[in-house]
């Protein structure tokens, strides 16, 4: 491989054999080397570097010394650009760069690239083609320690969770952490990302428990993390434990720190989910015009960004607060584009948007919000989010209830009740 390099090098300089040798060498020792039959020494590489005007290490594996440097450079800026909604000049250059990085034998600068491009099909709302590229960022760092594999194994369960999958993308976590305990390795920024992703997964499933042991294992860690992207993440998530805990004073303050991180980056995107987590926060409050201003600027960012993904959490929340105001048909329509956007993708979501449908035509038209509340029974069911089939049960009773079906309206809450039993 090198003699090889080195005679492509040499013509391509219009050299000799004779005169990349002279005077230290001989030209039949520059023959050997190109046919393969000899290897270099270290001395021997500085002078027909030198000679050919590269660096030793450029001679040696092909790369120039600002090659990684240049990659990296490239991939940021395409990230970047994913975040200001310019996804396919992203995906084009994450294309580009895993390439390079393959044929330059990168490995973890290819994985990552492989991992930006699962990050545009989320985004565009296409969970099982993105799954594909975070398999493939795994296949890449088979071989590297397991810390290397956060990344693509945070963006798995995040695809397994909008497949409506929670309790296995709990379970991938779960295991990677463990091969990572088990192998004593201490990487407080990989360590960060899985317990970030294992809260919010925890959270879904209804396992609070479970979730403030990962929300004290990240305040533990924090300090030992200097990767904005990470903690910006880990506080994200760390505000919803604060949330469900009734903490909401800390929870602003995550959020806070979270948009802090966000904006040194400059990421325009992730900017929007402090907005709808803040949103999130003062709906839960009953702040209704905070909650509106928050959601509405979290719209409008994700859609000048076309953040598929989050448009629909958005509109979801942006319904509550139109239907608490009283503005039934402004949140029917909403929540009629979320579905619409959704599809047959992110069972979870499409599910909150049907109960929040039931919700808004409870005392409009029973029979149509009866069907939404038992669809998004069956996708939660699907998705075997304990806490919210239990909430919907609950709906679905109450408006059995109203409507004179007591018995009925008592059978969906029992229902509920049983659901909450653990089973995991």
């Amino acid at each position: 491989m090198i003699g090889a390099r080195l005679k492509r090098l040499r013509l391509a300089n219009g050299l000799t054999q004779r005169e990349l040798a002279s005077p230290s060498y001989t030209h039949s020792y520059v023959s050997t080397i190109e046919a393969g039959r000899r290897q270099p020494s270290r001395t021997a590489l500085e002078h027909f570097a030198g000679k050919l005007g590269v660096g030793v290490e450029e001679l040696v594996t092909g790369r120039s010394p600002d090659v990684v440097a240049r990659l990296e450079l490239r991939f940021q800026e395409a990230r970047i650009a994913l975040s200001e909604g310019r996804g396919d000049e992203a995906d084009a250059t994450f294309v580009a760069v895993a390439k390079q990085s393959k044929l330059l034998k990168l490995p973890r600068l290819e994985a990552k690239a492989e991992e930006a491009r699962g990050l545009v099909l989320e985004r565009r709302g296409d969970p099982e083609k993105a799954l594909e590229h975070y398999q493939r960022a795994e296949e890449i760092l088979g071989s590297d320690p397991p810390t290397a594999l956060a990344d693509a194994v945070t963006g798995k369960a995040r695809c397994f969770e909008a497949l409506g999958d929670v309790r296995y993308a709990i379970h991938v976590l779960e295991s990677l952490l463990a091969t990572i305990e088990q192998q004593g390795i201490h990487d407080p920024s990989a360590l960060v990302q899985v317990h970030a992703s294992l809260l919010d997964a925890y959270l879904e499933a209804g396992f609070h428990d479970r979730a403030a042991r990962s929300a004290d294992e990240l305040q533990r860690l924090a300090a030992k993390v200097d990767d904005p992207l990470r903690l910006a993440h880990m506080h994200i998530n760390v505000a919803h434990i604060y949330l469900v805990q009734g903490n909401i004073e800390d929870a602003h303050r995550s959020l806070e720190r979270a948009e802090d991180h966000y904006r040194q980056l400059d990421l325009k995107a992730e900017m929007g989910y402090a907005y709808l987590a803040r949103g999130y926060i003062y709906n839960r409050e009953n702040d209704l015009p905070n909650a509106r201003r928050e959601l509405e600027a979290a719209l409008g960012i994700f859609e000048e960004t076309g953040d598929g993904k989050h448009v629909t959490r958005t509109l979801n929340e942006l319904a509550r607060v139109e239907r608490l105001e009283g503005r039934t048909d402004e949140a029917v329509s909403l929540l009629e584009r979320s579905i619409t956007l959704l599809g047959d993708g992110d069972a979870p979501i499409l599910a909150w948007a049907h109960r929040e449908l039931g919700l808004t035509l409870a005392e409009r038209d029973t029979s149509v919000a009866e069907k939404h509340l038992r669809g998004a029974i069956e996708l939660y069911e699907r998705a075997e989010e304990t806490i919210d089939i239990a909430i919907s049960y609950r709906a679905l009773g109450d408006l059995l209830i109203a409507r004179g079906e007591e018995r009925a309206g008592y059978e969906a809450y029992r229902t509920g009740i049983v659901a909450l039993e653990p089973r995991y």
